[in-house]
């Protein structure tokens, strides 16, 4: 979705209208169960802890094709809400936990996972800090998946370059984050580009909700704000996009 701080008045709104729409950014069931599929063979999954989970799109799909309890974090209460009125619809009520937190503040959430997931959200805390930050709470051989906005080209479109110089200043190519993840001390174990469907479903889902806020509170604003991500996306999309990292921890410390 759009960085909410270059929208400050309609930052709640923002947040409002994602609440009802199954994902917060490009995405999809099929790209959570291909990162799934890429973990390494034999690892233990039984604790996971997804971070910027919004209202679950990726956190159902760990609950049900794992078997691990999940803890879902996120900052905004009504995405949790949400996701956990899905989770009982789906009878997973009892291995979901949700936390209301800033997914950089880590002192809660105790350690030891398994598997920690990211789809979309490191940005919001840095992609760098998130490697960093998230490091400590897997348990040794344990695995992060994040998908992290890049550059896929060396000249990328002038007009993308300086949309995402606003939208995303700290944006880099594929092979700066796969350098970034290898020097705060992961393995690489495998990536791929998210498709084009998971950003047009996305843009798909958000439509509606969009034109509801548009007539109950003349969100103008943000309908444009939106209008514009999709249509340099629509222009420039060949130039960049999410790349999925599948990384894990040594078993043992490295000397």
């Amino acid at each position: 979705m759009p960085d909410a701080s270059a929208l400050p008045d309609d930052r709640a709104l923002l947040f409002e209208l994602f609440e009802t729409t199954p994902r917060q950014g490009p995405g999809s069931v099929a790209t959570t169960r291909r990162a799934l599929r890429l973990l390494p063979d034999g690892l233990r999954t039984e604790r996971v802890l997804d971070m910027g989970c919004g209202t679950g799109g990726s956190t159902l799909v760990l609950a049900e094709e794992t078997g691990a309890h999940v803890t879902a974090v996120d900052i905004h209460p009504p995405f949790l809400a949400t996701l956990r009125a899905q989770a009982e619809a789906r009878g997973l009520g009892d291995r979901i936990t949700t936390v209301v937190a800033d997914m950089g503040s880590v002192d809660a959430r105790g350690t030891g996972y398994d598997l920690v997931w990211a789809e979309g959200s490191a940005y919001s805390i840095g992609f760098e800090q998130a490697l960093y930050s998230w490091k400590p709470l897997l348990r040794p051989g344990g695995c992060l998946v994040v998908t992290e906005l890049v550059w896929f080209v060396d000249q990328p479109d002038e007009r993308a370059r300086a949309f995402l110089a606003v939208e995303y200043p700290d944006m880099r190519d594929e092979a700066t984050r796969v350098r970034d993840a290898r020097g705060a001390g992961y393995d690489v174990i495998d990536s791929f580009r998210l498709p084009a469907d998971d950003w047009h479903a996305y843009y798909a889902g958000v439509e509606r909700p969009l034109r509801e806020a548009i007539a109950r509170r003349g969100a103008q604003d943000v309908y444009t704000a939106m209008q514009r991500e999709q249509q340099m996306y629509e222009t420039c999309g060949d130039d960049y996009g999410y790349v999925c990292l599948v990384l894990q921890t040594p078993t043992r410390s490295r000397v």
